[in-house]
């Protein structure tokens, strides 16, 4: 497993910065409320002797006049979803922490030691001009976000995490609480090398559970996984009619609308359709459906008009319709032109397309299946391999 890590310091104030250049060069705080208390939550990098969580008031007694801005989270939202809308296009399994750090599956392009300029580059491409990151690479999540701590702005940093390389790392780098840190600091465990000079049992009697992962961790051992986000396309409309009819021309025109609704949003959010449904409330009670799935993304709404428009005049309904509803089943977004660099991601995301379209026609579960070791070393032929269903 490969992993990148993208961080983006300071996201809100940069992003308050974008409609507002006036504030350039200004002492800026962001703030908001945790529980029943104003918090700061952002603040420009020419503030110094403050943290993020800190008492507005408190941090009023420290600074002179600083502008106070109240916390956008939908205008930060509509950012960040532009961003990951970028990367999602060029990469399939992303995992978003807050909003200012992103972790980037890369198994599937980074296969030969040159890759990682090109994927920088393509990652660096996709985030916008304002923004000032720091990427790293790494074999697993936590340790490509130390890398992208030791790199400099605008640049990437390739970690080779191992206990040779990391042992002169501050345990301040450890992807672990505040109050761990501070327990090590105390016992005078400052840096990796001196854990990893321990006894894993005498750092989980000391730390518990914890213990177990900051041993391995500062031996070379990151197990750390991305937890990709799921998109839920659930988009639906529907129109209820004012009086039940069954007037073919009422319901084309009221199917014509409810698509071209429907492709305003896939189109701003830069999808394509795999599956519409169109659902007809027949009065009494049933339902009409009609489902459309798609090959490929060339299709657009014309085509689907035409088809509903045809099925539609062809169709007797049992009484008449009530409300019509269309539903967006599933959609996915545009791949970009960086996947050409990289043949096995085109297989890859081709096979990913090929068997996503299967679940969809046939509602069945991945008719795929990959060979696993399971106990390699069996004496019996059986037990040393298994089958695992491959269901990206």
């Amino acid at each position: 497993m490969k992993n990148a890590c993208l961080i983006l310091p300071n996201f809100k104030i940069k992003s308050e910065l974008i409609r507002r250049p006036d504030l350039l060069n200004k002492q800026i705080l962001i703030s908001g409320v945790n529980g029943n208390k104003e918090v700061v939550l952002d603040y420009t990098s020419n503030i110094n002797g403050i943290s993020k969580g800190s008492l507005l008031k408190d941090v009023l007694l420290k600074i002179k006049n600083p502008i106070i801005l109240q916390e956008d989270e939908k205008y930060y939202s509509e950012l960040q979803d532009e961003l990951i809308r970028k990367l999602l296009n060029l990469f399939d399994r992303i995992e978003i922490h807050k909003y200012e750090c992103i972790y980037i599956d890369i198994s599937d392009v980074l296969i030969y030691p040159s890759d990682d300029v090109e994927i920088a580059e393509i990652i660096f491409d996709a985030i916008p001009k304002y923004l000032t990151a720091y990427l790293g690479f790494s074999t697993g999540k936590y340790s490509s976000y130390i890398a992208a701590l030791l790199a400099s702005p605008g640049n990437f940093k390739m970690l080779e995490f191992n206990k040779k390389t990391i042992g002169s790392l501050s345990t301040y780098l450890l992807p672990v609480s505040d109050d761990l840190k501070s327990k090590m600091d105390f016992l005078g465990l400052t840096d990796f090398k001196k854990i990893a000079n321990l006894k894993r049992e005498n750092i989980l009697f000391q730390f518990g559970k914890s213990g177990g992962f900051i041993w391995d961790f500062v031996n070379g051992i990151d197990k750390s996984r991305i937890k990709p986000i799921e998109l839920k396309d659930n988009f639906s409309k529907e129109y209820e009619f004012p009086d039940t009819t069954d007037n073919y021309d009422a319901l084309i025109v009221a199917m014509e609308s409810l698509v071209l609704d429907g492709f305003t949003v896939l189109q701003t959010a830069n999808k394509y359709p795999k599956k519409i449904s169109l659902i007809c409330f027949v009065f009494g009670g049933s339902k009409w459906i009609k489902s459309i799935t798609f090959k490929t993304h060339e299709y657009d709404k014309e085509y689907v008009i035409n088809i509903l428009k045809r099925t539609l005049r062809s169709y007797v309904f049992s009484g008449p319709i009530e409300k019509m509803k269309l539903e967006i089943d599933r959609a996915e977004y545009k791949n970009g032109h960086q996947l050409n660099l990289f043949s096995q991601m085109r297989k890859e995301s081709s096979l990913k397309k090929a068997i996503s379209e299967f679940k969809s026609r046939f509602d069945i579960e991945s008719p795929v299946y990959k060979i696993r070791d399971f106990e390699p070393y069996s004496r019996i032929p059986e037990r040393r391999q298994i089958l695992v269903r491959y269901d990206p």
